[in-house]
């Protein structure tokens, strides 16, 4: 029997919201367009819709799986694995899960240190961002689940005035561009709709800090709140980009948001996009938060004996060496390309499965509540 949460260490209803929030509206949108525009063109917002409504069929089976698995014990993704296929298998997709995870914030953060290292310090080590920024996570990690639920909020505050840069770009849309709406044949969306699955992974970590959150009844509500808020930034980000860049001219951009960002003068400020960059750092910190804590709870529960203020010394460190052997766009963009059906198998496939085996498991037990 895991060991009691106390009501101290929980967080509120809300953190249903704003952490998957976090892991779900970060980096991908800067380079994202491009992907989802590839084969279906200006029917691409048809992709990242359906994207958007199997997320929520998804939170849907999560929700009702941890909520059923409350009688049973612990109701997080760990401890499920371990009730519902043994303790042995269990163990073994617990450390599968675990390379998930670490592989998600590696290609993250990889990631963002490209656009530093091509948008505003051409000569950033790798490895000594790493370093530094590894020790901020440390930081907020050993602070504890509401302190990665602080950054979460706060990561939503600071990227209100990067979702609102929109508004500029719309006086130069030309929404013409969106037509003819389903010119394309649905294999084409949705084979751009399955290469935009990585934008939408995150919303998942909600099965490892679920025993963490007070009053989960009011949590679901929160949970879809944050999934549809999700869909239409994405939804409005694709649909800008659309109407502002031509066809060609967006399959030449590696990131659309980046260009559109440029575009955008005050008369006191200038280079917008540097500004607007270094704060999605601020949405890194949370994600990777996350990811870093995630893991933690899952060694903690294959090897109870390691201590969480231990296991992420050795988190940090991999997280570091790993990304630092990744060394140019062309290898960044094969661990993006591989993130997606390893995001696709685990997110739309696997947590269904599970869902199915849970509900098999019940009506062979007897159990019919």
């Amino acid at each position: 029997m895991a060991a009691k949460i106390s009501e101290a260490s929980k967080i509120g209803p809300t953190s249903a919201f704003f952490i998957p929030q976090a892991m779900q509206v970060g980096v991908g949108f800067i380079s994202f367009q491009q992907i989802v525009t590839d084969s279906p063109e200006q029917d691409g917002w048809i992709s990242v819709l359906i994207n958007g409504l199997a997320t929520l069929f998804v939170m849907w089976t999560m929700l009702s799986m941890l909520e059923n698995e409350k009688k049973y014990g612990q109701a997080d993704l760990f401890s499920l694995q371990c009730r519902l296929l043994g303790k042995r298998i269990g163990n073994i997709m617990n450390i599968v899960i675990l390379c998930y995870i670490c592989f998600y914030t590696i290609t993250y953060l990889r990631g963002f240190i490209e656009i530093l290292q091509v948008e505003v310090f051409p000569q950033l080590s790798t490895f000594y961002f790493s370093l530094m920024f590894c020790f901020i996570i440390w930081y907020v990690v050993m602070g504890g689940i509401r302190n990665i639920f602080g950054t979460c909020l706060l990561s939503f505050i600071y990227a209100v005035p990067v979702f609102l840069s929109l508004l500029f770009i719309i006086p130069h849309a030309h929404f013409s561009n969106l037509l003819p709406i389903m010119e394309h044949s649905p294999r084409a969306i949705l084979s751009s709709s399955f290469m935009a699955t990585h934008e939408f992974l995150g919303f998942e970590y909600l099965m490892f800090f679920y025993p963490f959150i007070k009053q989960t009844k009011h949590a679901k509500r929160w949970a879809y709140f944050g999934l549809l808020n999700a869909l239409y930034i994405h939804l409005a980000i694709i649909i800008v980009t659309i109407t502002f860049f031509s066809q060609g001219a967006l399959q030449a951009t590696i990131w659309p948001t980046m260009t559109y960002w440029k575009s955008i003068h005050f008369p006191l400020f200038e280079h917008i996009d540097i500004i607007f960059c270094i704060i999605m750092l601020w949405n890194l910190i949370p994600s990777t938060s996350v990811c870093s804590w995630a893991m933690t709870r899952g060694i903690k529960s294959i090897c109870p004996k390691i201590k969480m203020k231990y296991s992420i010394y050795g988190i940090l460190i991999l997280i570091i060496l790993i990304t630092s052997l990744i060394q140019n766009g062309e290898q960044i963009k094969e661990v993006h390309r591989l993130l997606v059906p390893v995001g696709f198998i685990v997110v739309y496939l696997y947590i269904p499965f599970l869902s199915f085996i849970q509900w098999l498991k019940k009506r062979l037990s007897g159990d019919h509540t």
